[in-house]
């Protein structure tokens, strides 16, 4: 293999991929592009928050797919000896074990954020925001998640009085006032962070999680594993016959847990034969549906949850944020309801609405170079990028690039599953596998 690969992102995917990638015989040269300190964290494993919990087992947890108790075994090692496969870890915990395995690849840190990307014949150059470049035979992006876009209609007030958060992973004080209502928009596991953050920092006010559905994700909870996924391969490809199958299978006694479990290793296939008419329904009626039964949280965090809205200090609203602004010294957050509008008071508003997943709306001047250049399009309704089955990205022509690939969720675009560490580490081996083969 040899040469030098570039990795554009030092999280969770980009680490992976330097580990795969250093695994290979006669590995490259492994440069990963990342401004922040330390590799292999990211957003989800930098959290210094002891409360945030992994919401995947550690048995699952693994960097190997073929060594499935590599994270566990470290976990015993140097965290808690007595852990078991069902613990749900600490994520900063996750975080050092990443960190220490990319530490072990060899990879050289380049700590510059990358602007560009440039193709010149049998190679390609990462423009780095100091105006120098790192040269490569292929740049595997592995960017993770972008912050949400920002709220519609914020007042100047608002944002001059520091009120409104569009990044609830950004550096930003809570409010002075711990007894003072806030305000989450988004009710998924984001939302669910940020509530634990506040309590953690002795917030102790009224906390409001607002979204378009309403809905919280759920808890995990032990069930026996389904032998076969409940929608077989051959299920005409409908969002409708999808649910009708799911369905069937829950009626007849199957818990629901064991049945959302059973279709993790298939999701991706299902959702490649659905046409995109098919996709665009089930992403409209059916998507919020899956993402709070699937992206579940762990089963401590879901009891702190339940034991907020016992108490009412945690309210679930079902709505759409209007506009926000200053009335007075108090923040007024206007939201329409199936009831009208209404307006709630809140010192402090946190955007938790999710990453955006349209890059033409990302601020990105590497997204924008790779589009202009005709290097890079959307996938599947204006999603992330379109790419091929090796994570390619496919460019303006049609043609799928054989120095440029994308990881973890910016593949988003083609597949359904491609945001946690199961789905990363599996496309790190392959992408590592793949690109050795083109190599020898």
């Amino acid at each position: 293999m040899a040469g030098t690969v570039a990795i554009v992102g030092g999280g969770a995917s980009g680490a992976l991929a330097a580990i795969h990638l250093a695994r290979q015989g006669n590995p490259p040269k492994l440069v990963v592009i990342e401004p922040r300190a330390e590799l292999g964290l990211g957003i989800a494993y930098a959290t210094r928050s002891p409360g945030h919990l992994l919401n995947v087992r550690a048995g699952n947890m693994s960097a190997f797919p073929d060594a499935p108790d590599h994270f566990l075994d470290w976990l015993r090692r140097e965290h808690d000896p007595a852990a078991d496969a069902g613990v749900f870890a600490p994520r900063m915990v996750y975080g050092r074990y990443l960190h220490s395995l990319v530490a072990r690849s060899g990879a050289v840190h380049c700590r510059q954020a990358a602007v560009g990307v440039r193709v010149e014949g049998d190679a390609a150059s990462v423009v780095l925001a100091d105006g120098e470049t790192v040269r490569a035979g292929c740049v595997v992006l592995a960017l993770g998640h972008f912050p949400p876009v920002d709220l519609p209609r914020i007042g100047a007030d608002a944002l001059s009085a520091g009120l409104y958060h569009r990044d609830p992973w950004g550096d930003f004080p809570l409010p002075s006032d711990r007894d003072s209502p806030v305000v989450l928009v988004g009710t998924g596991l984001t939302s669910v962070d940020m509530l634990l953050r506040l309590r953690e920092r002795g917030h102790r006010g009224p906390v409001t999680m607002v979204s378009r559905h309403g809905l919280l994700s759920r808890g995990h909870a032990p069930c026996a594993p389904c032998a076969l996924p409940v929608v077989p391969e051959g299920t005409t490809p409908t969002a409708r016959a999808y649910l009708a199958v799911f369905r069937d299978a829950v009626r007849d006694g199957l818990p629901w847990r064991a049945a959302v479990d059973s279709l993790r290793g298939t999701s991706n296939p299902l959702w490649a034969h659905l046409p995109a008419g098919e996709k665009a329904r089930f992403r409209r009626y059916l998507f919020h549906y899956w993402s709070v039964a699937r992206h579940r949280m762990a089963p401590s965090i879901a009891e702190q949850v339940e034991r907020e809205r016992r108490s009412g200090l945690l309210v679930i609203r079902r709505g759409h944020v209007r506009d926000l602004a200053m009335s007075g010294a108090v923040g007024r957050l206007t939201i329409v309801t199936s009831r009208g509008t209404e307006s709630l008071a809140a010192s402090c508003v946190i955007n938790c609405t999710g990453p955006v997943t349209d890059y033409r709306r990302v601020e990105s001047p590497l997204l924008r170079m790779l589009a202009l250049a005709g290097l890079a399009v959307p996938g599947d309704m204006g999603t992330t990028l379109a790419t091929d089955a090796h994570g390619a990205l496919a460019g303006a022509s049609g043609a799928c690039s054989q120095m440029l690939y994308a990881m973890g969720p910016m593949r988003a675009g083609t597949l359904f599953e491609t945001t946690a560490i199961p789905e990363i580490r599996q496309q790190a081996r392959d992408l590592a596998v793949y690109l050795a083969g083109m190599g020898s």
